[in-house]
């Protein structure tokens, strides 16, 4: 297997003392119920939005050096009290951070868990679809839209008292008002948690006068047509 073709597990990072582990002490740990089956040449760290302006996206990566098994609680001893300290984890042994070539963004919103791709696509994606291989069904959208003509804004800001409340996938502003799409991966919207959020947010906007469209993955890849009619 070439260099390019190495596999890299992506890992993900919700703590700043997390990555300060990974960057000075040079490990990282997963869940033993979450390890992978597949060995990785190297890790890959995506930081949460917990990392603010260098968060939702990957900016690191390290090679792995070897791994072991311990109790959580061995590894970090000073959460002793931590609700899974009896629990076993893997702890990868780093070599130093380096940083990736682009920011590589997570724009759409993809739920990140732990995933491998190749080191080729490491150093040469920019959004986290490119690094999977993953036409994101948020630009079929996009450029159903272009092709008829339509100005969608992607990525729109609803702000509220100087802070952000909602991020839509598109915004349209016309003559029959307001519209709202938004582009639903199944896996993550349909989880009972989330659909309570949805419809929580969707309230909000139809109440300051938004028309709000859902479209499933489903109906995006297999009828993009449809969906394009059912907004004129």
């Amino acid at each position: 297997m070439g260099q390019k073709e190495k596999l890299v597990l992506v890992g993900v990072v919700k703590r700043k003392k997390d990555l300060e582990m990974a960057r000075k002490e040079h490990w990282y740990r997963i869940p033993l119920k979450h390890a992978p089956k597949r060995k990785a040449k190297y890790l890959a760290l995506y930081q949460t939005r917990a990392f603010a302006k260098e968060g939702k996206a990957i900016n690191y990566y390290a090679s792995i050096k070897g791994s072991s098994l311990h109790k959580r609680k061995e590894l970090l001893p000073d959460e002793e009290n931590h609700p899974r300290s009896e629990d076993y984890y893997y702890k990868f042994n780093l070599g130093s951070l380096r940083a990736t070539p682009y920011r590589i963004e997570n724009r759409y919103g993809r739920r990140i868990g732990f995933a491998f791709t190749t080191f080729k696509e490491l150093l040469g994606s920019k959004e986290i679809s490119e690094l999977f291989n993953i036409v994101p069904i948020e630009e079929i959208i996009r450029q159903a839209l272009k092709n008829c003509q339509i100005r969608a804004i992607g990525g729109y800001s609803i702000m509220e008292n100087k802070r952000l409340r909602y991020r839509l996938d598109f915004a349209i502003f016309c003559q029959k008002g307001k519209i709202n799409i938004e582009c639903d991966d199944l896996r993550w919207h349909s989880q009972p948690k989330q659909r309570q959020k949805d419809k929580k947010r969707d309230r909000w906007l139809k109440k300051r006068g938004w028309t709000i469209f859902r479209f499933s993955t489903e109906e995006i890849k297999n009828n993009t047509a449809k969906c394009i009619k059912i907004l004129k």
